[in-house]
């Protein structure tokens, strides 16, 4: 899965931001390998941090950097616009242990 993120400045369009078509290719990619957490971005974030890696432990922000073939400055980005995006939003976690 790793080279399926791989991205480059021609992959993004004019219609969406170059986070929005991350985003986007991010889910797209886990829809080949689903983790059976969900399909939101949201749902595969918070699966990896939490329980992706081979002990399902979650991964960390370096390890889920690597597997998504990004920097960790860009993971952060992106960790940073789906917190901004759930702000308005009253979020469930009741369905984790």
């Amino acid at each position: 899965m790793d080279a399926d993120l791989r991205y480059s400045i021609e992959q993004f369009t004019h219609e969406e931001s170059f986070l929005e078509t991350l985003r986007r290719r991010v889910v797209e990619a886990y829809q080949a390998k689903p983790t059976g957490c969900g399909g939101s971005f949201g749902e595969l974030l918070c699966h990896e941090l939490h329980r992706g890696g081979p002990h399902q432990t979650g991964l960390t922000f370096t390890q889920l950097a690597e597997k998504w073939g990004i920097s960790v400055s860009l993971l952060g980005e992106l960790i940073c616009d789906h917190c901004r995006r759930m702000e308005s939003l009253r979020v469930n976690h009741d369905y984790l242990p």
